[in-house]
């Protein structure tokens, strides 16, 4: 096509790798396409020389395919949601910090009503001040399974109640509290104090209490307590309960105690009746003298030595336990 230069002709042709072909170009019409160039089957450039050209060519083999890709990662499962919460009792709030337990008890003060928190077990509170809890009201404090510990890092108590404040603990962990007054728990004119498998460990007091203090409040309930290395510079190494109610030690235990004056494992003075069931106190130490267990009343003026405790070190009134002016024990 003389006059059409740029004319294109499209052939399809469907060969197989490898087969030896022969390709014939030439001027059927005579027109004049010298020069004409032919590409195709891998064949680039074929060009024609005069009217006619023959080209011998091998279909080339194709370039290998690339390997298939990896197999796509199966999709992660979908998130688990958290576990679920434990049963709550009604009203009780969730906390997870010192300052979300003082925020319920505002709360309560507020809508005047008790105050309930759930600590998960998984939590460990460190305290740099205690919370405190002031008025006739009831504070509920607890955990679950192996409890929740509370951490005063040797630089505070970690609850002070006063006003007639109540307060339950269950299921927590009370470590290395240091108070001037009850290394964890320091009750001045509180309600009644009651708790359940709570263990104190490592705490100190200066002057009372190496645990906790109670001073002119109600009764005292420490069922399945235990209270662990604490200290008190003056009386009662792990308790001082005085000028309050009955004082129940329902399975309590003390062990590796000690008190610079009275009461190595626990000192009440005028106080209510106490009970010691199943209570146990080792290793327990006060002062420099008498039984594990002495109790004296002024007003019987008689004296009881109970065998509480088969290893308490007295060097002065009650290695594990001293108990006066109460009631019955």
């Amino acid at each position: 096509c003389g006059l059409c230069p740029d004319f294109q002709t499209e052939y399809r042709v469907s060969l197989s790798p490898g087969v030896e072909c022969e390709l014939v170009m030439k001027d059927s019409y005579g027109d004049g396409w010298d020069g004409a160039s032919w590409s195709g089957l891998g064949q680039e450039g074929l060009t024609v020389a005069g009217s006619k050209e023959r080209k011998s060519f091998v279909v080339p083999f194709a370039s290998p395919s690339p390997p298939p890709l990896a197999p796509s990662p199966p999709p992660s499962p979908p998130q688990l949601p958290p576990p679920p919460l434990p049963p709550l009792v009604p009203g009780e709030a969730f906390v997870r910090t010192p300052q979300d337990i003082r925020d319920e008890i505002t709360k309560a003060v507020d809508q005047g009503r008790n105050a309930s928190v759930y600590i998960p077990p998984d939590v460990r509170l460190a305290f740099s001040s205690n919370v405190e809890c002031s008025g006739a009201m009831h504070l509920s404090v607890r955990s679950s399974g192996e409890g929740a510990t509370l951490d005063g890092k040797k630089s505070s108590n970690m609850f002070y109640l006063s006003g007639g404040c109540s307060l339950y603990l269950e299921a927590l962990h009370f470590v290395d509290g240091r108070g001037e007054y009850g290394g964890a728990v320091d009750a001045l004119g509180a309600g009644d104090i009651a708790m359940r498998d709570v263990s104190f460990t490592g705490c100190e007091a200066s002057e009372y209490g190496g645990g906790m203090f109670v001073e002119s409040s109600g009764d005292v309930s420490l069922e399945g307590a235990s209270f662990s290395e604490c200290t008190a510079s003056d009386a009662g190494g792990g308790v001082y309960v005085s000028n309050s109610g009955d004082v129940s030690l329902d399975g309590a235990r003390f062990s590796e105690c000690t008190a610079g004056d009275d009461g190595g494992g626990m000192r009440v003075y005028n106080s209510g009746d106490v009970s010691l069931e199943g209570a146990s106190f080792s290793e327990c130490t006060a002062g420099d003298l008498l039984e594990e267990v002495w109790s004296w009343s002024t007003a019987a003026t008689s004296r009881w030595r109970g065998p509480a405790s088969a290893s308490a070190r007295p060097r002065l009134w009650g290695g594990g336990m001293y108990v006066e002016n109460s009631g019955d024990v």
